[in-house]
């Protein structure tokens, strides 16, 4: 090739001598432009780097490519001829290299460097399956939850099981994200998968705070659970009494539930909201009182029975089965005593602690159909004290039996709601 261009015209220098060269005659034509690179001319016995040939894109054909120029370098290079003229090399089409896609990396959050409130939304786990407004309720964050109701994210939406982000916020104990979508125009009372109203689902989980914050919403206390109540509701009950009344009874109260779970800040918050402790189900017509006095939950009977729950019993009824013998103390001082007549044999007054839930002047038994004058019910139950037939030794079918005059002055000096406790 050097050869060639030092013969060319353009490289001729006048008066000046080529030298010769043992190679071949310069063949005759013209130069094809895509047949070799041009170069600078250089001495004859200057070395000089051969052209090389160009690199190969990567592509899908470059496999087939590389096999090719294998095979070419294997064969053996036949000199063309004088009178041959070379051919023009085909222009290779370069195949379409597809762009390639770049993953984005999420921004990896800095503690201490990088604010809070920016990068935290980002910590959130997101899913194309819940609203926006539901997953601030799932991370418990009222703030975004209120800035994106205030861009004009729905807070109505539900999700594809027919949850609600309310009846959420309820379930997982989210106080301030109850309040936030209160302030968003949410019906506070749409019932969610458990087909329970939102306050009704309250009941059933020990938050005060919640409770208090659908109140303030403008929510009825004395709401009635919907009928029938569903399986999967009725299962996160533990207490016996309060599934079989979910199961078989009607129009449980939410004040019902705090009463038979024990719940008493839960009570308090209601009834101060205007729960009324007078109203039971509709089927057997059990109150919230029944299902705390079921449960023992001396404390939370005082209040249902209109005690101030900041406040302890002055005055305490004593009963000895021993010694057949009844006192009242007030402040620690005993103010009345006399003898009685508790249940005899097959029908022996249980000891324990109870709370006067009644009281009545003239009181008639049920079971017996005898009067019992100054009937001072316990617990919601079948036995009492009453004006009756004292003997000094056990005599009577479980109820405590106290002399007429003796039982007029007790029930005088004792009010609803204070507490007896029977001792051996």
């Amino acid at each position: 090739m050097i050869h060639l261009l030092k013969g060319h015209e353009l490289f001729r220098v006048e008066g000046e001598t080529l030298p010769t060269a043992a190679v071949s005659q310069v063949r005759k034509g013209r130069l094809s432009e895509t047949s070799a690179e041009i170069r600078t001319a250089l001495p004859v016995d200057a070395p000089f780097d051969p052209v090389r040939a160009p690199q190969v894109l990567p592509s899908a054909e470059k496999a087939a490519v590389r096999n090719a120029a294998e095979t070419a370098k294997a064969k053996p290079v036949v000199p063309a001829r004088r009178d041959s003229v070379e051919p023009v090399a085909a222009v290779v089409q370069k195949p379409v290299v597809p762009a390639k896609v770049i993953a984005v990396q999420p921004a990896v959050w800095r503690p201490i460097h990088d604010p809070i409130t920016e990068h935290w939304t980002r910590l959130m786990p997101r899913t194309e399956a819940l609203p926006q407004a539901y997953q601030a309720v799932l991370n418990d964050d009222a703030e975004h939850l209120a800035r994106i109701i205030a861009m004009g994210i729905s807070p109505h939406e539900m999700t594809l099981g027919g949850d609600t982000a309310l009846c959420a916020a309820v379930r997982m104990g989210r106080a301030e994200c109850v309040r936030v979508l209160a302030l968003s125009g949410v019906d506070m009372n749409q019932p969610a998968h458990e087909k329970q109203p939102p306050i009704a689902i309250a009941s059933l989980r020990r938050n005060e705070e919640v409770l208090k914050a659908l109140l303030d919403a403008g929510v009825d206390p004395n709401t009635r659970f919907k009928t029938p109540v569903l399986k999967a509701v009725i299962d996160r009950c533990v207490i016996k009494d309060l599934r079989n009344a979910l199961e078989s009874d009607r129009g449980i109260t939410p004040l019902i539930c705090c009463s038979a779970r024990g719940d008493v800040e839960g009570a308090v918050t209601l009834m101060r909201a205007g729960a009324k402790p007078g109203m039971g189900t509709t089927r057997y017509h059990r109150y919230p009182i029944n299902f705390a006095a079921t449960q023992g939950y001396l404390f939370l009977m005082r209040v249902l029975l209109g005690r101030d729950p900041d406040s302890e019993p002055d005055t305490l009824v004593t009963v000895d089965l021993s010694s057949q013998r009844a006192w009242v103390t007030k402040r620690g001082q005993i103010i009345n005593s006399t003898s009685v007549s508790t249940g005899r044999e097959g029908y022996s007054t249980p000891a324990g602690r109870y709370v006067i839930t009644d009281k009545h002047t003239s009181h008639v038994s049920t079971l017996y159909h005898v009067e019992m004058p100054w009937f001072m019910r316990l617990n919601c139950g079948a036995i009492g004290l009453h004006s009756g037939y004292v003997t000094g030794r056990p005599a009577s079918h479980g109820c405590i039996r106290l002399p007429y005059q003796k039982a007029k002055e007790f029930f005088s000096q004792v009010r609803v709601g204070d507490e007896v406790q029977i001792v051996h």
